[in-house]
């Protein structure tokens, strides 16, 4: 691969041309990833399918350090790949799943896979001149899943060791980070299909009609590339309804004997909502589909199968209706489409009467306004309004058991309310009456899922109130009880983080990377505990990791720039922060920490007008006011630095440090007086360097009595 090689991108509806052009690239593996076929990870799911059973052994070991995402993408793998141990949250049983996946839960299935394909060609290295070349074609009719690995793909992965060959025939629609990955890293080429010959090739169809509307049909209707596509699709077309229903009843039956757990997202569900009887078989299978990817946080392509059954199940079939309904709002509220929600359960609560539907739909509207709303439209109190209306409707349920449980699930709801209402108190008495009631009126088999969140809430609400040892105590149990749900080790992590306990914060911390997919906030915690622990160098490998999934990560971004700076390296560091900049060019922290590294690189002016920058954004950002009165006295501009100074220490008054600083400006002015006065104030700290604040302030006491004007050194570094 020649040096400043990068992704291939084609582009048209010419099918065939696509094809040849990408065969140019000689890639390994070739997909297509039309969701029609297979749904969620169509492409993903096939690459894995036919990489993983010809991994060496120790190739495959990689593999199996990345078996969940592996599993969830290709379940047919199950058979090459050992199963990772199961958490509470994915052995839960039909109703008592309480606990579903945020939507980011599909990016960081995507980072563990490029985290895979990096491993295996790390593995190969001598092994393998050319790069791994992998080709996903029809990508703009690819389920978002797909769209968003690909996005992060095209970033991530170094096309001189793992180069995508990505087909995109214009037919769909594309997601617009996955565009913005085409224009930065991939090569462009545009195909232009020869459509006049190919309508002229297409005439009139025979009596054929039947093979060639089969041929169709067992493309799961998704061929469209020729013209004998073109001419099967119009035969399909032509045939009776009748002949149609029952190829599709042909070919999904065709296909279910091949128990494949993934067709069941994706062309089964199509055949069947197609076949011979969709108020049967049809609805089950499109429902059974659904409730699969809601559980597995692939809320778009559930969304898109709801929209679909919305048509065929009418109003007046209102519990099924009811169920199709409340399921696309599960999947509308994930994708920051909660506003559609709302309106929709106003809709439901006026169809029916039902105590229990209205009671859950009243608990939906609360999780809206306490927890799924932009932070513009959240309203506790509104939140704790329906909570209490679903609380209420709860403790009248006719079952013993089933009042108990929903009883303590709504009033969970209510303690998220209060809490972030900042009624901590009263958060946690609602989860501990939960937590009793359960145990009182449940059998010990039911719901354990639902009772380690309670243990969790608790674990949280107690360490946020302080109590530490009893939050660190709950963590331990609910670790106990569920100890491969990665979130509980993170979370005990970080209360020993707090706690100053470095080295068991690091053990759950390494633990919880062996857990799942990666997420940043456990890598940038790990790099906080590495800088605590003196371990610089790792700390900005974790860092350096963080900003490899998440460019945009704030905080991991100054903390790299940061320990970069400490460690006497201020070029590459203002080369992390102006690279962030493309993220966040209105972000006054980053402009603020640009000065910083160009202070170091010696360009004051350079560094003078990155804080006055970072300023005009956030006046009150103390540390860049700061650091450019350090720069203004450096260069001998004395009153600016005294302007400056003079601000920080109204916004921070009897700040020691800024009292020194202001004190060694007067000095340079010849203010004895005033850097007299200024040092007094800061002798009342004691942490401040007395000696040093004490013999300044001798200085200007004997200047004054003495009637003698004797400039301070304006090398004198100030305080930043």
């Amino acid at each position: 691969m020649p040096e400043g090689a990068r992704h291939l991108w084609i582009e048209g509806d010419d099918g065939p041309g696509r094809a040849a052009r990408a065969a140019e690239a000689k890639p390994t593996i070739s997909v297509d990833c039309h969701r029609r076929l297979r749904g969620p990870y169509t492409g993903l799911g096939t690459v894995l399918r036919h990489l993983v059973p010809g991994l060496t052994p120790t190739e495959r070991a990689a593999a199996q350090r990345h078996v969940i995402e592996v599993l969830v993408m290709a379940p047919e793998l199950s058979g090459v790949l050992e199963p990772a141990p199961g958490t509470l949250t994915s052995g839960a049983m039909f109703g008592e799943r309480t606990r579903w996946y945020s939507a980011l839960r599909t990016r960081r299935l995507a980072h563990g896979i490029i985290d895979l394909l990096r491993e295996l060609r790390e593995l190969q290295d001598g092994s393998a001149d050319a790069p791994l070349v992998l080709a996903f074609d029809r990508v703009d009719e690819a389920d978002a899943t797909d769209q968003e690995f690909l996005a992060l793909a095209l970033r991530r992965l170094d096309p001189a060791r793992v180069r995508l060959v990505v087909g995109s025939s214009g037919g769909g629609s594309l997601s617009e980070a996955l565009l913005g990955a085409r224009d930065e890293h991939a090569e462009v080429v545009e195909l232009t299909a020869a459509v006049g010959a190919a309508q002229e090739q297409v005439g009139e169809v025979d009596g054929a009609d039947g093979v060639a509307a089969r041929a169709f049909v067992w493309s799961e209707c998704t061929a469209s590339d020729t013209a004998a596509d073109a001419a099967a699709a119009r035969a399909y077309e032509r045939i009776p309804e009748e002949l149609r229903r029952r190829l599709h009843d042909e070919r999904a039956d065709e296909l279910e004997a091949l128990g494949e757990r993934s067709l069941h997202l994706g062309a089964i569900p199509f055949h069947r909502e197609h076949g011979s009887d969709l108020d049967g078989v049809g609805r089950t299978s499109m429902m059974e589909a659904v409730s699969h990817c809601i559980g597995l946080a692939y809320y778009s392509a559930a969304l898109e199968l709801c929209d679909r059954l919305r048509v065929v199940v009418p109003e007046e079939d209102f519990v099924p209706y009811y169920i199709v309904q409340t399921k696309r709002a599960q999947c509308l509220a994930p994708l920051n489409r909660g506003e559609e929600c709302e309106p929709l359960y106003y809709h439901l609560l006026a169809r029916t009467g039902r105590p229990e539907l209205h009671m859950s739909l009243y608990y939906a509207l609360g999780m809206l306004y306490t927890r799924l709303y932009s932070n513009e439209r959240k309203d506790h109190d509104r939140a704790r309004a329906f909570l209490n209306t679903s609380v209420a409707i709860a403790t009248q349920l006719e079952d013993p058991e089933v009042r108990a449980f929903q009883t303590v699930f709504m009033g969970n709801g209510k303690a998220l309310a209060e809490m972030h209402r900042g009624n901590l108190t009263g958060a946690l008495e609602l989860v501990e009456g939960g937590i009793a009631r359960l145990a009182a009126d449940l059998p010990d088999e039911k719901h354990h899922l639902h009772r380690s969140v309670l243990h969790h809430n608790r674990a949280q609400l107690l360490a946020s109130l302080g109590r530490l040892d009893e939050a660190m105590a709950e963590f331990d149990f609910v670790i106990g009880v569920d100890p491969y749900y990665p979130e509980y080790r993170f979370d005990r992590g970080n209360l020993h983080l707090r706690l100053g306990e470095l080295e068991a914060a690091l053990a759950d911390y390494n633990h919880a990377t062996r857990l799942g997919p990666p997420f940043p906030e456990l890598f940038y915690n790990r790099g906080e505990a590495r800088i605590a622990l003196g371990d610089v160098a790792a700390a900005v490998t974790e860092f350096s990791y963080v900003l490899d999934l998440e460019p945009d990560h704030l905080e991991a971004r100054i903390s790299l720039a940061s320990l970069l700076l400490d460690s006497g390296e201020p070029e590459r560091a203002a080369a992390v922060i102006r690279t962030g900049l493309v993220y966040e060019p209105d972000s006054a922290r980053l402009l603020c920490t640009l000065g910083l590294a160009l202070v170091d690189g010696g360009e004051p002016q350079a560094a003078t007008e990155a804080f006055d920058e970072a300023l005009v954004l956030d006046p009150a950002l103390a540390e860049a006011r700061v650091n450019r009165a350090v720069v203004a006295y450096q260069e001998g501009r004395f009153e600016s630095a005294l302007e400056d100074l003079t601000v920080a220490l109204a916004q921070d008054p009897g700040n020691a440090d800024l009292l020194f600083n202001r004190g060694l400006a007067y000095e340079a002015l010849g203010r004895w007086d005033l850097a007299a006065e200024d040092y007094a104030v800061a002798l009342l700290d004691e942490h401040c360097d007395q000696d040093e604040v004490a013999s300044r302030r001798a200085g200007c006491l004997d200047a004054l009595g003495q009637g003698t004007v004797t400039s301070a050194d304006p090398a004198e570094i100030l305080i930043a």
